[in-house]
């Protein structure tokens, strides 16, 4: 009953998570090495995540530990998964033997708990194999091992509208204008409410409109903008836009004399 009720739990609670963060990188790469070089052992289900699974662990033995009774047998099956789980990732067992993942030597996240390093890997593995993620996006390694050198045209080729977002904000705002052909609808006249201007942009129909201002914290942003604001006004200025970013109408916008 606790092994199941714990899978279940596993699948239901982590497994969304965990594939979108790592599924794509570490699921296929996996497949291809045990095809290659397991031949005829036959593996007894792929969701033991050893490490993975403390978190659902921890909460049944916390249970346990407040007056929740478990069975002798489950008792004793959930104290291997925990020493399991401190000892290795993923694990694999098979008719006469057991693969194992060793844990990873780094993991970094944002604040928001995703796979995030703009200067390394976000996941690194004791033997030197990677994932390079930035705030969840999966991104070539090169993107942010050699990020100085990324070229904008490889960017804004890329097919993924969300990896060319991360790609543009690694390359820098200044660099990538020049590649997207930026044009100037209206320009302010003040830095600091900046200019509505125009981007090609591969995958859309029409040109992109964009914010690029003057952040006294961030530096030059450059923010996407609709056509048309939330109360049905076509977008045609800079400070339109900077109203719209606070979801106020025109008439009623006032810009800060001075931004921290």
């Amino acid at each position: 009953n606790l092994g199941a009720n714990l899978r279940d739990n596993l699948r239901d609670n982590l497994g969304a998570n965990l594939w979108e963060n790592l599924g794509a990188n570490l699921g296929a790469n996996l497949r291809d090495n045990l095809r290659d070089n397991l031949g005829d052992f036959k593996i007894r289900g792929t969701y033991w995540w050893g490490q993975q699974d403390l978190s659902w662990i921890a909460f049944y033995k916390f249970c346990n530990e407040i007056g929740v009774s478990y069975s002798a047998i489950n008792a004793d099956k959930l104290d291997i998964l925990h020493q399991i789980g401190l000892s290795c990732m993923w694990w694999y067992p098979c008719d006469g033997a057991i693969i194992a993942c060793n844990r990873p030597a780094e993991i970094h996240k944002d604040e928001q708990g995703r796979l995030h390093n703009e200067s390394g890997p976000a996941v690194m593995f004791r033997d030197g194999w990677t994932v390079h993620y930035v705030h969840g996006v999966s991104v070539p390694a090169h993107w942010v091992e050699n990020r100085t050198a990324l070229n904008p045209r490889e960017v804004i080729s890329h097919d993924n509208v969300e990896v060319r977002a991360i790609g543009a904000a690694l390359v820098g705002w200044p660099k990538m204008l020049g590649a997207l052909n930026a044009r100037t609808i209206n320009d302010s006249g003040c830095p600091d409410i900046g200019e509505l201007i125009e981007l090609d942009l591969p995958g859309l129909r029409q040109p992109g409109r964009f914010l690029k201002a003057l952040c006294p914290r961030n530096g030059l942003i450059v923010e996407g903008l609709p056509r048309v604001d939330d109360f049905g006004a076509p977008i045609e200025t800079a400070l339109h836009g900077q109203a719209w970013r606070v979801g106020m109408h025109l008439s009623e916008y006032r810009h800060p004399e001075v931004r921290t």
